[in-house]
């Protein structure tokens, strides 16, 4: 690509776009270009000594490919462009923190919300009485809380991400990643490109970025690669002292803090309020299908056809799926269907909870192979407060998901996790309840499940583990009140 001869920022970043489209591993391009930006931008950043000029709000004036951004009709001495507005501006900037939160908002994933939802609230409780400004990356279109809904989202200024994120930073005085699976490749390289690379353009427009409360996992070559690269970009705090470890060996240094969705608090759910009810909230998703991955021509051929496929995820990215992921996932819907089984000759009253609205189809599978009828609540049909009050006010949880176990810890609710990664391995670790726990392919993950349980019904084990849960629930909302005086310090120092 021969960048001389693109003329305007929209046209570099609309080649650019196509590029990535058009590639064998579009993955993999697209972490190069976020850090080609992010090299641009600290570079410029470098030439900040006497011969640098910002613009009216203190701002290295970068364009999307790293040149310096120039009048179109400059006067004789070359002078950066100024945006008067801005300018006048600035002071009511400073009075009302402009907060730019990254994530997964409007995807329908109740975690990722609670996630967000809880971070909002802090912001708007520390910085009172000024009222941030707070700006939702969003992708997607499910926003059925309030707190969500009337929070503005970020309307992209260029057709290409790495170059919308590049100019929305710019517009920030702070940079949240407010995601939780952030340094994994479980899930997409390319969100994790995101997360990550949103905190490192913002550092390098010396902008203050902090990635809150996150988590890590396997990663990719490519996204390792991009990790290491950034390593010391903004500050970066985990939810547990393993992912800590695992990013200090990758050159990040990290502190210790807490998922932000502990301050959630799940409004009263009557079905579960009725006297002796006993429901069991069953999570259930698809952990197999994972990653998913950009495919440009796919995508083409299906559309030229004008057909869809239910492992298309978005404009170009595709679940993985084969004759192996698919066995594994049938295996699991009959371990899930035995707990299902099993909980209901217990007493209980089974119930499937679709977490993200992409986890009604396993819950539809799940309930086809359950020999009773069987209640679904799932994201989509029903609001993230009513799926997330029937985690939080069940007589018992069994969850793939892990903010289905962050809900049931957090209102005493016993919790069994049949975990796809380290996530809920690691929090129920750390909280000494490791027996309450199996890898979702484990063949005895059903009997493990059960067992424990039933031994709820001594008074004994259900008190010293609600008790667990109280210790530690406490500890996690410290931990989130002390990550907000920090960002509290950053925006007022």
């Amino acid at each position: 690509m021969d960048w001389d001869i693109v003329d305007s920022p929209l046209q570099r970043s609309l080649a650019a776009l196509n590029r990535y489209a058009g590639a064998p591993a579009p993955d993999e391009v697209f972490l190069d270009d976020m850090q080609q930006r992010i090299d641009a931008a600290r570079r410029v950043a470098g030439r900040s000594g006497p011969g640098a000029r910002r613009d009216a709000n203190g701002d290295l004036n970068l364009a999307a490919n790293g040149d310096l951004k120039r009048d179109s009709n400059p006067g004789a001495n070359g002078d950066l462009k100024r945006d008067s507005n801005r300018a006048a501006n600035h002071e009511a900037d400073r009075a009302e923190p402009r907060v730019l939160l990254l994530g997964y908002s409007g995807a329908g994933n109740t975690g990722a919300d609670l996630r967000t939802i809880e971070t909002i609230a802090q912001l708007r409780r520390l910085l009172a009485p000024r009222e941030p400004r707070i700006t939702l990356f969003a992708l997607g279109d499910c926003f059925d809380h309030p707190l969500l809904a009337g929070t503005p989202r970020l309307t992209p200024s260029l057709p290409y991400l790495p170059d919308a994120l590049d100019a929305a930073v710019r517009d920030a005085d702070l940079v949240l990643n407010v995601e939780g699976s952030t340094y994994t490749s479980k899930f997409s390289d390319s969100l994790a490109g995101v997360l990550i690379g949103g905190i490192a353009l913002a550092h390098a427009h010396r902008r203050p970025a902090m990635a809150y409360g996150v988590d890590s996992g396997t990663m990719s070559a490519a996204l390792t690669r991009f990790v290491e690269r950034n390593a010391q970009a903004g500050e970066v705090i985990c939810r547990n002292d393993a992912a800590r470890a695992q990013l200090a060996s990758l050159g990040v240094s990290a502190q210790t803090g807490a998922d932000t969705a502990w301050t959630y608090r799940a409004r009263a759910d009557s079905h579960n309020a009725a006297p002796g009810s006993r429901r069991a909230a069953l999570c259930p998703n698809n952990p197999f299908w994972w990653p998913v991955r950009a495919d440009a021509a796919r995508a083409r051929e299906l559309d030229a056809r004008g057909e869809a496929s239910p492992l298309r995820y978005g404009p170009l990215h595709f679940h993985s799926w084969d004759a192996a992921r698919a066995e594994a996932y049938r295996a699991y819907l009959d371990r899930f269907a035995q707990i299902a089984v099993g909980l209901r000759e217990q007493g209980y009253m089974p119930v499937l909870v679709g977490m993200e609205q992409l986890d009604r189809g396993a819950c539809a599978d799940l309930a086809a192979r359950v020999p009773f009828p069987i209640d679904i609540v799932a994201r989509g049909p029903h609001t993230l407060d009513e799926v997330a009050a029937t985690v939080a006010h069940a007589a018992c949880v069994v969850t793939t998901r892990y903010h289905a176990a962050v809900l049931a810890i957090s209102h005493g609710v016993p919790v069994f996790g049949l975990s796809m990664d380290a996530r809920i391995e690691r929090l129920l670790s750390e909280m000494g309840c490791g027996p309450w726990r199996a890898a979702c392919d484990d063949d005895d993950g059903a009997q493990a499940a059960l067992a424990a349980i039933a031994s709820l019904q001594d008074g004994g084990v259900r008190g010293a583990l609600i008790a667990a849960y109280g210790d530690y629930a406490r500890m996690q909302r410290a931990r989130f009140d002390a990550m907000g005086e920090r960002v509290r310090a950053v925006l007022e120092g």
